[in-house]
């Protein structure tokens, strides 16, 4: 069964002057959960009830989403992936100081990961992508309707149709869910983003960085040598993709499979697999942590 609420405890702490917000559950070794765009830690509603019976599970906000504070002032340089890879850095160093630490991404939370890991080899006990972004994706390939949006929205007319008309929540959100989300989940995940305008700034220039071939973004360049970084990194990794996925289909999934130390499984969905399969997930993450005995 899969909960609408999320009753999951909440905490502000400050990180790089700003307040954001993390949920903190559990105890043992510890897991960080990494939510991508569009979503926040709402999406973990269904896996870190389980997975906090065995682990601590740190789940942040990105700044500018979910209950974590807006930059100020904020344009069209804000929200720099950088910038949440060092909030990353900062949030460890103030939460798990010393224990090696697992990553769970989803879409840019997977690609924030990779990037922590290659900074931070030494403190990272192993990768968990789920959808992950990790490479330059082949926008020709996705069903017209979506790329026209996903264009639309990386267009100047991304202002008006994110910022004021809320897309990405209302029609990028449940295009890619293969299940029908209900009225009370989507008004979950449009709470934080009520007001138009520059309160949205989050999505935008997150959807705008990410890397898809018909129009480079600013994190192309990092995005392939994350790529090549993974597949030679001795860290153990467990990439999981969706059927028919979107970003990690089963013919992607075969190319991380190769990677060095790395492990793979599809589970089925679109592209926001915690929405479509957040039991088979939980399994699949609890027995991933079992098997590189963390």
């Amino acid at each position: 069964m899969i909960n609408e609420a999320d009753k999951l405890p909440r905490r502000q702490i400050q990180v790089a002057g700003h307040s954001m917000s993390l949920v903190d559950v559990g105890e043992g070794p510890p897991v960080y959960f990494l939510h991508g765009n569009v979503t926040y830690s709402y999406t973990w509603r269904n896996i870190i009830p389980f997975v906090s019976l065995r682990y601590r599970c740190i789940a942040p906000d990105r700044i500018g989403m979910g209950d974590s504070e807006l930059e100020f002032p904020s344009g069209s340089g804000s929200y720099r992936f950088d910038d949440g890879v060092e909030s990353l850095e900062l949030l460890v160093e103030l939460t798990e100081p010393e224990r090696p630490i697992v990553l769970v991404g989803h879409e840019l939370g997977a690609a924030t990961a990779i990037e922590y890991a290659r900074r931070n080899p030494d403190r990272v006990a192993s990768l968990v992508l789920i959808e992950g972004v990790f490479r330059v994706t082949n926008d020709t390939l996705f069903d017209p309707d979506l790329r026209d949006l996903l264009l639309a929205a990386r267009s100047e007319e991304g202002e008006h149709l994110v910022m004021e008309e809320n897309v990405l929540i209302d029609r990028y959100l449940p295009r890619l869910t293969l299940r029908v989300l209900s009225a009370a989940e989507i008004d979950s995940y449009r709470r934080p983003f009520p007001k138009p305008g520059e309160p949205r700034r989050a999505l935008l220039s997150l959807i705008r960085q990410l890397p898809i071939q018909s129009t480079p973004g600013p994190i192309d360049g990092l995005v392939e040598a994350n790529r090549l970084w993974c597949s030679q990194s001795p860290i153990p990794k467990f990439v999981v993709g969706g059927v028919p996925g979107h970003l990690v289909p089963p013919a992607v999934l075969g190319t991380a499979a190769r990677w060095k130390k790395t492990e793979v499984a599809s589970v089925p969905g679109l592209h926001f697999l915690t929405e479509d399969s957040p039991a088979r997930l939980t399994a699949l993450l609890i027995d991933w942590l079992e098997a590189i005995g963390f």
